[in-house]
């Protein structure tokens, strides 16, 4: 019995080992009363690259980051420039006044079922509210934790517990009033092998130092 339990446990564990991460693009939209923008994501294994488009649709700037390696550049399209961001791995002080409701709201988004979190700061005068699905995205739990020290657009997702494995299709930040102040929302999800060469700093770039 015993050794049917360890083979078993040992099943399991090389099952979860196994389990494929998510290789391919995502493309978003992010909207403001002021401003729209368009932001796509490239994923392979450990490296993810987002690409920043203004309102014309014009790449305004890249990231290239290495989630094993916990690095991050930042490229400038426009002038060939390139620097390393620095990461900050201490604690965020405030993370006392947000509060998390992970709810039983379900809905589509696109093709996937998404689930409704909610995380709010009373200071702060915010709310967000995720949709997220459920599925191979694996890189993102990781990716939320680096991309805070230059974007903040997830700092409020990064206070969430337990989200290995979970994509927002959908966030939605408002006042505690109800203003809604942007909507970053998920238009499409392609499944295909992504080349490593897109991850690597042209070499007409020039480096940068802070």
């Amino acid at each position: 019995m015993v050794n049917f339990l360890l083979s078993f446990l040992l099943l399991l564990s090389s099952t979860n080992t196994n389990v494929e991460s998510f290789e391919g693009s995502i493309e978003m939209i992010q909207e403001s009363y002021y401003d729209i923008s368009y932001f796509t994501y490239f994923v392979k294994k450990e490296n993810v690259r987002i690409d920043k488009f203004d309102n014309n649709h014009t790449l305004t700037q890249s990231l290239l980051i290495n989630l094993e390696k916990e690095q991050i550049y930042i490229l400038n399209p426009s002038k060939k420039l390139y620097t390393k961001s620095d990461i900050n791995s201490k604690p965020n002080p405030d993370s006392e006044n947000f509060t998390i409701l992970k709810t039983e709201n379900s809905r589509m988004v696109g093709e996937y079922v998404c689930y409704q979190w909610r995380v709010k700061n009373m200071e702060r005068n915010t709310e967000v509210s995720y949709w997220v699905s459920q599925n191979n995205f694996y890189f993102f739990e990781e990716l939320v934790r680096l991309i805070n020290n230059t974007d903040k657009t997830y700092e409020f997702f990064e206070k969430i517990p337990e989200t290995q494995g979970f994509f927002p299709m959908l966030c939605v930040e408002r006042t505690l009033l109800r203003k809604e102040k942007y909507r970053l929302y998920v238009i499409n999800i392609t499944n295909n092998a992504i080349s490593d060469d897109i991850f690597k700093i042209p070499s007409d770039f020039e480096l940068v130092v802070r």
